[in-house]
């Protein structure tokens, strides 16, 4: 992300740098703080009034996701239409670690927070810096009638999570300004303003040259801006919303103007606007931004930002219907004829929308829902429109083994033409997988989808383990196809469980998968332990795995993804517990920094092993992953691998103690051949014993499936239900392990397997390779490598496969011979074809962990 980042400098000039400025000889005093605690019922405005004060857990509504922040004794500012809340002082959640800043917001009916956002994270930033809050209290409680103001009060600091590049676009820190945050809720306002107060002791005046506006975890809550739709480019944007279709959305006006150069990468989002002038020995106060609260979804936002910029609307209303009949859940989208994209609307259980659209606006409508084709009407100025869709029918699919269901992956394809196109990106609907009309993952083994009338042909998979069963139906308007899946496990895979270490959700800043779905994709495509692996956040599955009533499919551990952006890369921490009671779910900390209790210390950046070695002392004793160790500023380029010799030039940061790296990140064989395959050989020729993983390192369902590809090990059962992290942790740190891509590869020297030591070496020994796959996965080679040396590359023929079984495709006694002073073996076939229908794009291959010889 951080790359992105420093693009940003060529938009805005350095301001002067004041590391010394002049004092003054009176010296404006700093913010006082209010009242502690505010109203006693902040939540009880009755219209014409606001309030302030400090919530209580009852008052706070449960957000679905279970991502917001907010907790107990944190402020509240409410009227009768709107809550925002403002996180107190100390330690705080997510990247900016300090309090003072909204975690979350609602609007209000009946004296309660109700359908609360999906909140992710707003900086509000002063050039590079932010306020370390040391206190935040209540200006004005809204009980003498007026505004209710809760303020956040410090000095100023840079933001340490990306100091390391936005330092290049601000020179200054002001870090001997005192600043204050006032966040001010009038009566029956829709939004909050933002203003910001500084007092300068400098004896000159400091100029700021731009103003930066900046977001984080856009995903989860997508960037809608007028015109433009669902698009993250904010540049001469009025205002942005965040948008949560089923709940509350707000939108974000800056103080001066439209927004100009802006980035949008990994889920941050941001913009610059105008910059001003500091006075000398004085105070400036100013409106940063205004918070807008609306809802639910766009419709409802955008049309409170209207109100607030007393932009004049009016509501066109229609019906959707499918043969006469109501059409509930299909998304209206409105457009400006030769202009842009305005909003859109979800239809109810009667099959009726209405939309906020400009008051003059010449408008087309268009009906969608995923896997069918846009139905358009015109709406032209008007008021009504109705518009009727193609009638549709349907496909049930059920999934058994052994009469058991299932989950299971079901496709449906087109049998001749092309799928449904979907709809435009800015429309901001999920995206398709290619040729498919439907993707869906039925974890409870029974699923119906609608489809147009006509011929489908239906795949459906249980993971690389299984045969595909695969069924061309015809679909008749209003009728249903079914599609009787008994699923076959075909491949032996007894008392091994595959895991995937690198699993993001919309808990990272970069993912907006909702967690819920990714475990749904995850045990539908056979993985049995799915690790949640987020972003500077500790979380599992264990929860998902329960609403879903998937325990008996996956076993959900804890971990995070020790990100240090553009610093030294990011590192798979496993196992670790959440802590709901800890900064971060318990993350790590990889940089220091000041806090009002602690102002001395200096922001820094701790050096990888001594940030390794507090990780090991953790009460879970987790190993610690190098993940995707390759490209930009990650592990290896960071400490100067050399990838001939495994020795790194910057040797005091180069951790001496982990043994396993993520050679394999949504990747096969052939394509790291000549990189992190690379390395790894020569880590283990220079004496160390690494360890290969495989990973999806998934962000998106579409773009990265979850488990593609999967750390396969040796646990003794079947059912995930018995397998325990350290179990798990233990297996992993001694190689007892082979990454699969759809191939499952073993291999034995006598008794010893991946990860163990056999004796011999300098003479012909015997390596017994077994390759199994199902029989729709292609397996054409094995490549044999002996101390890192490809040996022998050994086709695979029809005639290898057992008469017995076709899924064990090779099993024969191979030759090798290592170093006389000793060395390893390991194993790895792969496939020509990709892994359709599954995994499209992936290429099919697994390998072995090495086996070590000794003399």
């Amino acid at each position: 992300m951080m790359r992105g980042l420093a693009i940003l400098a060529v938009v805005a000039a350095c301001g002067n740098d004041h590391g010394n400025p002049s004092a003054c000889r009176n010296p404006p005093g700093d913010f006082s703080p209010g009242d502690a605690q505010g109203h006693p019922d902040p939540l009880g405005a009755a219209a014409g009034q606001a309030r302030a004060g400090r919530v209580k857990a009852a008052d706070l509504p449960a957000v679905p996701s279970g991502l917001v922040t907010w907790r107990e004794g944190d402020f509240v500012l409410a009227n009768d239409k709107v809550a925002l809340v403002i996180e107190d002082a100390g330690d705080s959640d997510l990247y900016d670690p300090w309090g003072g800043k909204p975690v979350g917001l609602a609007r209000v009916a009946g004296g309660k927070m109700v359908e609360p956002n999906n909140f992710g994270e707003l900086f509000l930033l002063t050039g590079r810096s932010t306020i370390v809050t040391d206190s935040v209290s209540v200006i004005a409680d809204g009980s003498d009638g007026g505004p209710a103001i809760v303020r956040a009060r410090g000095k100023l600091h840079p933001l340490p999570f990306f100091e390391a590049v936005i330092g290049l676009v601000f020179a200054d820190q002001w870090l001997d300004i005192d600043a204050a945050i006032d966040y001010e809720l009038a009566p029956g306002a829709e939004h909050v303003d933002v203003r910001y107060r500084y007092a300068s002791a400098r004896g000159d005046v400091s100029t700021l040259p731009s103003v930066a506006h900046a977001l984080m975890y856009t995903k989860r809550t997508p960037t809608y801006v007028p015109g433009g739709g669902f698009d993250a480019s904010l540049t001469g944007s009025p205002f942005l919303a965040l948008v949560d279709d089923a709940a509350t959305s707000w939108g974000y006006i800056p103080g001066d103007g439209a927004l100009g150069g802006s980035l949008a990468v990994s889920g941050f989002v941001g913009a610059f606007g105008p910059g001003f002038d500091m006075p000398a020995c004085g105070t400036l106060d100013r409106i940063h931004a205004k918070i807008v609260i609306g809802g639910p979804g766009l419709d409802g936002v955008q049309a409170a930002v209207a109100r607030v910029r007393r932009e004049t609307q009016r509501v066109l209303t229609g019906t959707v219907t499918r043969g006469g009949a109501p059409a509930a859940g299909v998304r209206v989208h409105a457009l400006e004829r030769g202009g842009g994209y305005l909003t859109r609307a979800t239809t109810g259980a009667d099959g009726t929308f209405a939309l906020h659209v400009p008051a003059a606006a010449d408008v087309r409508l268009d009906a969608y829902t995923t896997g069918e084709a846009i139905t358009s009407v015109d709406a032209g100025t008007g008021a009504t429109a109705d518009i009727a869709m193609p009638p549709l029918g349907k496909v049930r699919v059920t999934a058994t083994e052994q009469g058991a269901p299932v989950p299971v992956r079901v496709q449906v394809f087109p049998t001749g033409g092309r799928a449904a196109d979907g709809v435009p990106n800015n429309y901001g609907e999920p995206e398709l997988l290619g040729g498919r009309q439907l993707v869906r993952f039925a974890t409870s083994g029974d699923l119906t989808v609608d489809v147009p009338p006509g011929t489908w042909r239906v795949v459906v998979s249980r993971g690389y383990e299984y045969e595909l069963v695969e069924e061309t139906v015809t679909v008749a308007a209003g009728a249903t196809a079914t599609v009787d899946a008994a699923m076959d496990r075909s491949v032996d895979t007894r008392d091994v469980q595959c895991a995937d270490f690198h699993v993001h959700t919309w808990r990272s800043n970069d993912s907006g998968d909702d967690a819920l779905d990714k475990l749904a994709q995850a045990v539908a495509d056979g993985l049995e332990l799915p690790v949640r692996s987020d972003h500077e956040y500790v979380a599992d599955f264990s929860s998902e795995i329960e609403r879903l009533g998937v325990g008996a499919f996956a076993n959900g551990m804890g971990s995070i993804e020790l990100t240090s952006f553009e610093v030294w890369g990011h590192m798979g921490v496993f196992p670790l517990v959440p802590d709901p009671a800890a900064v971060n779910g318990g993350a790590p900390r990889w940089q220091v920094w000041p806090t009002p209790e602690d102002p001395d210390v200096e922001m820094a950046t701790l050096s990888p092993p001594a940030v390794f070695d507090e990780v090991r002392r953790r009460p879970e004793q987790p190993v610690v992953i190098i993940n995707h160790p390759r490209g930009g500023k990650n592990y290896f380029e960071y400490v100067g691998l050399d990838p001939a010799t495994g020795i790194a030039s910057q040797a005091p940061e180069f951790d001496t103690k982990f043994t396993l790296v993520e050679v394999f990140n949504d990747s096969g064989w052939l394509s790291n051949r000549n990189g992190n395959v690379r390395d790894w050989f020569n880590l283990l020729r220079a004496g160390r014993k690494i360890f290969a993983v495989g990973s999806s390192d998934s962000h998106g369902l579409v773009t990265s499936p979850v488990g593609y590809p999967r750390t396969c090990l040796t646990v003794g059962t079947d059912d995930p239900r018995l397998v325990t992290p350290n179990l798990v942790r233990d297996r992993l740190a001694q190689g007892r392990s082979a990454v699969s891509g759809g191939i499952y590869v073993s291999a034995r020297i006598g008794t010893a397997g991946p990860g163990e030591t056999t004796r011999g070496a300098g003479a012909p020994i015997d390596v017994d390779v077994t390759v199994r796959a199902a029989t729709w996965v292609d397996v054409a080679s094995i490549d044999v490598v002996v101390d890192g040396m490809t040996v022998d590359t050994i086709p695979i023929m029809p005639g290898d496969a057992d008469p017995s079984d076709a899924t064990i495709r090779y099993a024969k006694r191979i030759q090798v011979q290592t170093a006389a002073t000793g060395g390893f073996v390991v194993i790895a076939a792969y496939g020509n074809r990709p892994l359709e229908p599954v995994h499209p794009g992936r290429a099919p291959f697994g390998v072995t962990n090495p086996i070590f010889v000794e003399p």
